[in-house]
Protein backbone atom coordinates (compact mmCIF):
# COMPACT_ATOMS: atom_id res chain seq x y z
CA UNK A 1 0.00 0.00 0.00
CA UNK A 2 1.29 3.47 -0.75
CA UNK A 3 2.20 5.87 2.00
CA UNK A 4 -0.66 7.70 3.62
CA UNK A 5 -0.40 11.47 3.65
CA UNK A 6 -1.07 12.42 7.26
CA UNK A 7 -2.02 15.88 8.43
CA UNK A 8 0.50 18.09 10.17
CA UNK A 9 0.69 18.12 13.94
CA UNK A 10 -2.51 19.54 15.39
CA UNK A 11 -4.38 19.20 12.08
CA UNK A 12 -7.53 17.18 11.62
CA UNK A 13 -7.73 14.11 9.37
CA UNK A 14 -9.98 14.50 6.37
CA UNK A 15 -12.42 11.64 5.78
CA UNK A 16 -10.21 10.36 2.94
CA UNK A 17 -7.08 10.49 5.13
CA UNK A 18 -8.85 8.71 7.98
CA UNK A 19 -10.16 6.01 5.63
CA UNK A 20 -6.65 5.51 4.18
CA UNK A 21 -5.25 5.27 7.71
CA UNK A 22 -7.84 2.66 8.76
CA UNK A 23 -7.10 0.62 5.65
CA UNK A 24 -3.34 0.88 6.25
CA UNK A 25 -3.63 -0.37 9.86
CA UNK A 26 -6.02 -3.17 8.79
CA UNK A 27 -3.49 -4.29 6.16
CA UNK A 28 -0.70 -4.19 8.75
CA UNK A 29 -2.79 -6.30 11.13
CA UNK A 30 -3.54 -8.90 8.45
CA UNK A 31 0.18 -9.17 7.63
CA UNK A 32 1.12 -9.90 11.26
CA UNK A 33 -0.26 -13.43 11.06
CA UNK A 34 -2.66 -13.05 13.99
CA UNK A 35 -5.48 -15.56 14.55
CA UNK A 36 -8.92 -14.68 13.26
CA UNK A 37 -8.50 -10.95 12.49
CA UNK A 38 -11.81 -9.12 12.15
CA UNK A 39 -12.62 -5.61 11.12
CA UNK A 40 -15.51 -4.63 13.40
CA UNK A 41 -15.64 -1.06 12.10
CA UNK A 42 -13.17 1.02 10.13
CA UNK A 43 -11.50 2.13 13.38
CA UNK A 44 -11.90 -1.07 15.45
CA UNK A 45 -10.18 -4.37 14.68
CA UNK A 46 -9.88 -7.54 16.72
CA UNK A 47 -8.05 -10.88 16.84
CA UNK A 48 -7.26 -13.53 19.43
CA UNK A 49 -4.27 -15.21 21.02
CA UNK A 50 -4.84 -18.22 23.26
CA UNK A 51 -7.38 -17.19 25.88
CA UNK A 52 -6.87 -13.49 25.12
CA UNK A 53 -8.94 -11.36 22.78
CA UNK A 54 -7.21 -8.20 21.58
CA UNK A 55 -8.47 -5.13 19.77
CA UNK A 56 -6.99 -2.11 18.05
CA UNK A 57 -8.95 1.13 18.34
CA UNK A 58 -7.69 3.85 15.99
CA UNK A 59 -8.23 7.31 17.44
CA UNK A 60 -7.68 9.57 14.43
CA UNK A 61 -8.87 12.64 16.35
CA UNK A 62 -6.17 11.99 18.99
CA UNK A 63 -3.55 10.91 16.43
CA UNK A 64 -2.97 7.57 18.17
CA UNK A 65 -4.13 4.00 18.37
CA UNK A 66 -4.73 1.85 21.40
CA UNK A 67 -4.32 -1.88 21.69
CA UNK A 68 -6.72 -3.37 24.25
CA UNK A 69 -7.42 -6.75 25.73
CA UNK A 70 -10.43 -7.47 27.90
CA UNK A 71 -8.78 -9.83 30.38
CA UNK A 72 -11.60 -10.59 32.83
CA UNK A 73 -15.27 -9.90 33.25
CA UNK A 74 -17.51 -10.19 36.26
CA UNK A 75 -14.69 -9.52 38.70
CA UNK A 76 -15.58 -8.15 42.12
CA UNK A 77 -13.80 -4.89 42.94
CA UNK A 78 -11.78 -5.21 46.15
CA UNK A 79 -9.04 -3.21 47.78
CA UNK A 80 -6.62 -6.07 47.08
CA UNK A 81 -7.52 -6.02 43.38
CA UNK A 82 -7.07 -2.24 43.11
CA UNK A 83 -3.74 -2.46 44.92
CA UNK A 84 -2.65 -5.18 42.50
CA UNK A 85 -3.63 -3.10 39.46
CA UNK A 86 -1.85 -0.04 40.87
CA UNK A 87 1.28 -2.05 41.67
CA UNK A 88 1.30 -3.52 38.16
CA UNK A 89 0.94 -0.09 36.57
CA UNK A 90 3.70 1.47 38.65
CA UNK A 91 6.14 -1.16 37.36
CA UNK A 92 5.25 -0.76 33.66
CA UNK A 93 6.73 1.54 31.05
CA UNK A 94 4.11 1.07 28.41
CA UNK A 95 0.96 -0.89 29.07
CA UNK A 96 -1.47 -0.42 31.91
CA UNK A 97 -4.23 -2.37 33.61
CA UNK A 98 -7.52 -0.82 34.54
CA UNK A 99 -10.98 -1.70 35.65
CA UNK A 100 -14.02 -0.40 33.87
CA UNK A 101 -17.69 -0.83 34.55
CA UNK A 102 -20.22 -1.07 31.76
CA UNK A 103 -23.89 -1.77 32.32
CA UNK A 104 -23.28 -3.04 35.85
CA UNK A 105 -20.53 -5.49 34.88
CA UNK A 106 -16.85 -5.01 35.79
CA UNK A 107 -14.03 -5.67 33.32
CA UNK A 108 -10.27 -5.70 33.75
CA UNK A 109 -8.68 -4.29 30.62
CA UNK A 110 -5.08 -4.14 29.43
CA UNK A 111 -4.29 -1.05 27.33
CA UNK A 112 -1.33 0.26 25.38
CA UNK A 113 -1.39 3.44 23.28
CA UNK A 114 1.02 4.48 20.54
CA UNK A 115 1.26 7.62 18.41
CA UNK A 116 0.22 7.13 14.78
CA UNK A 117 3.41 8.76 13.50
CA UNK A 118 5.44 5.92 15.07
CA UNK A 119 3.53 3.13 13.36
CA UNK A 120 4.88 1.03 10.55
CA UNK A 121 4.40 -2.67 9.85
CA UNK A 122 7.36 -3.80 11.96
CA UNK A 123 6.66 -1.63 15.00
CA UNK A 124 2.96 -2.54 15.08
CA UNK A 125 3.80 -6.23 14.81
CA UNK A 126 6.33 -6.04 17.67
CA UNK A 127 3.81 -4.30 19.92
CA UNK A 128 1.01 -6.69 18.99
CA UNK A 129 3.14 -9.77 19.67
CA UNK A 130 4.38 -8.41 23.00
CA UNK A 131 0.88 -7.48 24.20
CA UNK A 132 -0.54 -10.82 23.06
CA UNK A 133 1.95 -12.62 25.28
CA UNK A 134 1.22 -10.35 28.23
CA UNK A 135 -2.57 -10.62 27.85
CA UNK A 136 -2.52 -14.40 27.43
CA UNK A 137 -0.66 -14.78 30.73
CA UNK A 138 -2.30 -11.99 32.72
CA UNK A 139 -5.89 -13.13 32.21
CA UNK A 140 -5.10 -16.54 33.70
CA UNK A 141 -3.09 -15.11 36.60
CA UNK A 142 -5.74 -12.51 37.46
CA UNK A 143 -8.61 -15.02 37.25
CA UNK A 144 -6.81 -17.39 39.61
CA UNK A 145 -6.09 -14.62 42.11
CA UNK A 146 -9.24 -12.45 41.92
CA UNK A 147 -11.97 -14.55 40.31
CA UNK A 148 -14.15 -13.41 37.46
CA UNK A 149 -14.01 -15.14 34.14
CA UNK A 150 -11.80 -14.80 31.13
CA UNK A 151 -14.04 -12.93 28.75
CA UNK A 152 -13.13 -15.01 25.72
CA UNK A 153 -12.21 -18.35 27.27
CA UNK A 154 -14.93 -20.13 25.26
CA UNK A 155 -14.14 -18.36 21.98
CA UNK A 156 -15.15 -21.27 19.76
CA UNK A 157 -18.54 -21.56 21.48
CA UNK A 158 -19.37 -17.85 21.46
CA UNK A 159 -21.48 -16.09 18.92
CA UNK A 160 -19.03 -13.75 17.20
CA UNK A 161 -21.60 -10.95 17.06
CA UNK A 162 -21.72 -10.87 20.88
CA UNK A 163 -17.92 -10.52 20.95
CA UNK A 164 -18.09 -7.71 18.41
CA UNK A 165 -20.86 -5.97 20.36
CA UNK A 166 -18.88 -6.14 23.60
CA UNK A 167 -15.82 -4.60 21.94
CA UNK A 168 -17.90 -1.92 20.27
CA UNK A 169 -19.67 -1.09 23.55
CA UNK A 170 -16.45 -0.96 25.58
CA UNK A 171 -14.26 0.87 23.10
CA UNK A 172 -16.75 2.55 20.77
Amino acid sequence: MSEVSLPNEGAVYSDAQADALYEKIWNFLQQTNVVDPRNIRKDLMTWRRGSAQLAIKINAALDNLSIYSVLLSGVTPTEALFRHLLHYNVLQRRESLGMMEKDGKNYIVLKYTMELEMIDQDSLQRHIFALQEIADKLDTELAEKFGGSMQFEDWQKMDQSSVDNLLDNLFG
